[in-house]
């Protein structure tokens, strides 16, 4: 009897660690896994790059500002990994924690997205395991014809070692409270991720808005590599251009005025 309960013993305690061994494995693997926007899943170390691509659009696309948006704590940028498409002169600024603003305007080269094509990618390393998030937000993009662009589609992959493991998926648009009261514009960021006038979901077509609309002028201070944001330029260039433009046809109507005047008196005298 003795002898049968000393094995039913060390049954028991060689159970007792192996159950404890495979919770700590479980355990490990959790703390080494980390799951990005709800869809990949990746590991700690591992290199991941994220592609943003667009398509469906009607008019060709002259100029645009976007910010993405993602967690140092768990992803670090690589930041020679950026590129940008389709895209030259793109001006962004990488140096900012978790937020990379992106800013493009060429009125004289519109570029097309009527078929599918990369519009940005970048690569990080996985620091930490748990759930994080890559994000996005269009405070401008401008076709051709000069309004804002209504006709469009977005959607994502995500590759581990050249190996896709995200496909074709709905881009998260980032309800950052600071952007959405600074740099909301007129371009709409609905969920689905297409444009008003190609969604099949009309009738229930969310979108990430700002409560109310603000200055879409303003624009945050954007530098890299000795290059800077031209679009504020462009707007005073603008303003300054139409206001000289007023005050040159006061002037001359003035003068003009002046004259007639000065001819009817002439005539009086005569």
């Amino acid at each position: 009897m003795k002898k049968h309960l000393v094995k039913i013993v060390s049954l028991c305690f060689a159970a007792v660690l192996m159950l404890s061994f495979m919770t700590s494995i479980t355990a490990f693997a959790a703390d080494d896994e980390l799951t990005v926007n709800s869809d990949a899943k990746v590991k700690v170390g591992d290199k991941i790059k994220y592609t943003l691509y667009l398509s469906d659009t009607k008019e060709d696309i002259i100029g645009f500002e976007l910010r993405m948006f993602y967690d140092h704590n768990y992803l670090e940028l690589d930041k020679d990994s950026v590129n940008y498409g389709k895209f030259d002169g793109v001006v962004h600024n990488l140096n900012i924690e978790d937020k990379i603003p992106i800013n493009w305007t060429n009125i004289s080269t519109p570029i097309s997205f009527s078929s599918k094509a990369e519009f940005l990618s970048m690569e990080f390393k996985v620091l930490k395991g748990g759930e994080t998030e890559i994000s996005q937000f269009v405070s401008e993009m401008y076709g051709d014809d000069m309004t804002y662009l209504k006709s469009y589609k977005w959607t994502y992959d995500i590759t581990v070692n050249d190996k896709t493991i995200v496909e074709d998926k709905t881009p998260v648009i980032s309800d950052d409270a600071e952007t959405l009261e600074k740099n909301q514009g007129s371009f709409i960021n609905y969920i689905d991720g297409m444009g008003e006038e190609n969604s099949p979901n009309k009738d229930n077509h969310q979108a990430v808005i700002a409560t109310e609309y603000v200055d879409v002028t303003r624009y945050e201070n954007v530098t890299t590599n000795g290059s800077f944001n031209m679009m504020p330029i462009i707007v005073i260039v603008a303003v300054v251009v139409v206001v000289g433009a007023i005050i040159a046809i006061l002037i001359i109507k003035k003068r003009d005025d002046a004259k007639i005047s000065a001819e009817n008196d002439n005539n009086v005298e005569n």
